[in-house]
């Protein structure tokens, strides 16, 4: 398709960015889950297999699964199962240690006052979702093996990043990410990777959200 040549020429020749290829398509894989794209998903993850190994591959996929929901998911999840196999399992927590265990990583990405402070002051009725996430997102997929603290939170920013209407949730992943060591300059370049997929609204918003918290100087 004609088309098929003006993206490439884009991708291509005009893209011009510093990442080494894990992180690439560490970054790359979560946001073509995120925007739907099964086609080009399967097409990268089978390029992909050929230089990361496939358990951080899987990883990349399962840590979509909090942000964007099982069901939209699982049917990239089972592409995923036919292009790389079986794979080792990754957990790292029991039924009994996994809430400890999330809300110690939620402390460790975001601040203890900060977590501790958005506990109390909400609601009695909806303090269940800090419940969940600190057992299910936190300790249920971020404490799972082979990806690091700032690989995965890396990856969050690209399935955020293309995904509509989070940016409370976005900034708030920014920073973390700064925190950890992934500077604005990493996070620049993996926008860059993803414009084609996303678009330049998207993108835009995304630039933007970053400059205006750098630019704050809360670039770690």
């Amino acid at each position: 398709m004609e088309i098929e040549n003006i993206v490439n020429n884009f991708i291509n020749n005009d893209i011009k960015i510093n990442l080494d290829a894990r992180t690439k398509y560490l970054t790359l894989l979560p946001a073509l889950i995120s925007t739907n794209s099964k086609e080009i998903f399967k097409d990268k993850l089978s390029e992909a297999v050929n230089i990361v190994d496939k358990e951080s591959l899987k990883e990349v996929v399962y840590q979509t699964v909090p942000y964007l929901g099982y069901g939209k998911v699982y049917p990239f999840l089972v592409i995923t199962d036919s292009v790389l196999g079986k794979t080792e399992e990754a957990s790292t927590t029991t039924a009994d240690n996994r809430y400890s265990k999330g809300l110690e990583t939620q402390y460790n990405l975001f601040g203890k006052e900060n977590i501790d402070r958005s506990r109390t002051s909400e609601s009695e009725d909806f303090k269940f979702i800090w419940d969940y996430l600190a057992s299910y997102c936190f300790g249920d997929f971020y404490t799972r093996k082979y990806l690091s603290y700032k690989e995965r939170e890396l990856i969050t920013f690209a399935i955020l990043a293309s995904f509509q209407d989070v940016a409370p949730q976005l900034a708030s992943h920014i920073n973390a990410n700064l925190a950890l060591g992934n500077n604005k300059e990493l996070l620049v370049e993996v926008v860059k990777i993803l414009v084609p997929y996303l678009g330049f609204p998207r993108s835009l918003n995304t630039i933007n959200l970053i400059k205006s918290i750098t630019e704050k100087g809360e670039d770690k």
